[in-house]
């Protein structure tokens, strides 16, 4: 995958997530030098991502 620091290979592994009392399956990113795991990275294709640490709040849409 490209990435701002140039060309990167990521694991991928299938995670579990409950959303208003539906379960989706979906892909979790982790690769050498990502300091974070990415959740779900597909689903921002087609979904909406909101966060508004602030107030705690996330919203997917």
């Amino acid at each position: 995958m490209l990435t701002a620091q140039g060309e990167a290979e990521f694991d991928i592994y299938l995670g579990k997530v409950r959303i208003d009392g539906k379960e989706f399956d979906i892909p979790v990113h982790v690769g050498e030098g990502v300091s974070e795991v990415l959740l779900g990275r597909q689903w921002l294709k087609n979904r909406r991502l909101v966060v508004d640490m602030p107030s705690g709040v996330l919203t997917l849409g």
